[in-house]
């Protein structure tokens, strides 16, 4: 009798240790009922060290959104600038420690000069006033119409 109620013990510690917990801790929870500036204020008010759009850029974004919303905007941003490769940026890339429907400050700008083209976004928590993503590339441009 002993052993089956140490067994019994044991096997319910193991499915306790197993099973996800239902409420999942957020390094950044949910903030979509709070009040925050627009996007245009915000950038406004950034130090031009954490993101500065392109001058003379082709193509600009500033947008308040959802942290779930950050691969479909991204994917309009690489539409709208010529560099989307037709797969679309995977939800599973977004960060755990995020809840989806965190408010956050999207930036993007695109130029295109005579012989390159350069790309730069970045994601602002919107609470926080903190970095928690971005990036940026350029690549060697042929006019196709020289």
């Amino acid at each position: 009798m002993k052993r089956f109620v140490s067994f019994f013990m044991v096997l319910s510690l193991f499915v306790a240790l197993s099973i996800p917990s239902v409420a999942q801790q957020f390094e950044y929870p949910d903030n979509k009922n709070k009040s925050f500036i627009n996007a245009n204020q915000f950038y406004e008010q950034l130090k031009k060290n954490e993101f500065k759009e392109y001058k003379n850029a082709t193509f600009s974004m500033r947008q308040k959104i959802s942290y779930k919303e950050v691969p479909d905007v991204i994917m309009t941003f690489e539409k709208k600038t010529g560099s989307y490769s037709c797969q679309p940026q995977p939800k599973e890339n977004l960060s755990a420690s995020i809840h989806p429907e965190r408010q956050v400050y999207f930036f993007a700008s695109f130029v295109q000069t005579k012989d390159k083209e350069y790309w730069k976004h970045t994601i602002i928590d919107a609470e926080t006033k903190r970095k928690i993503g971005g990036g940026n590339a350029y690549h060697n441009y042929e006019n196709p119409y020289r």
